[in-house]
């Protein structure tokens, strides 16, 4: 009895280099496929192998956890242990001050040294032309622990001399209307 792995079929067409067309393409079935792809797939290797390793990060330094989690939609929930927690929107469903400021103070409560908040589609308060008529002129109180990203970045420094950039480019309506979700 012979093993069906280890039979090779004669290739349909003529022209192939390959015995089954299930085996990779060679050089040749490369070059006549896209030479100019082929030429850049070999540069591109060639650079790679001479930039080096990727970046690692020194041994000599503490590790930075960040822990990133978004949908919570009003619910709290238990979030692992970090050096930073980044809430990436839909901190709600209603998107009302009452409920951003409930989700506010619960990301406030937890350990974390840093915590950021993105809002997104379903937390209207961002968008002053999408609020709720019963919360113009209401303020949400950020505490100074949390840091909120509208379209701009901050550069936070840990323990060891580690430091991180985060960008936060918020998925709020900015298209006006009370009930705007996406």
């Amino acid at each position: 009895m012979t093993d069906q792995h280890t039979i090779k079929t004669k290739s349909p067409w003529p022209w192939a280099r390959r015995l089954n067309k299930w085996d990779p393409p060679t050089i040749l079935d490369s070059l006549i496929e896209s030479p100019l792809r082929t030429l850049f797939t070999f540069i591109y290797t060639i650079l790679l192998f001479f930039r080096g390793p990727a970046f690692k990060p020194p041994r000599n330094k503490p590790t930075v956890k960040v822990v990133c989690i978004s949908d919570t939609h009003s619910n709290t929930t238990s979030v692992p242990h970090g050096d930073v927690l980044i809430h990436a929107g839909d901190m709600t469903n209603s998107g009302t001050v009452q409920d951003i400021q409930a989700q506010i103070d619960w990301i406030a409560s937890l350990p974390h040294k840093e915590k950021i908040i993105i809002a997104g589609n379903h937390d209207n308060y961002f968008d002053p032309k999408s609020r709720k008529t019963e919360d113009r002129g209401k303020k949400l109180k950020i505490p100074t622990s949390i840091h909120y990203l509208e379209n701009k970045s901050i550069t936070l420094r840990f323990k060891g001399g580690r430091k991180l950039n985060f960008y936060g480019a918020p998925g709020i309506p900015r298209i006006g209307g009370s009930d705007v979700h996406a």
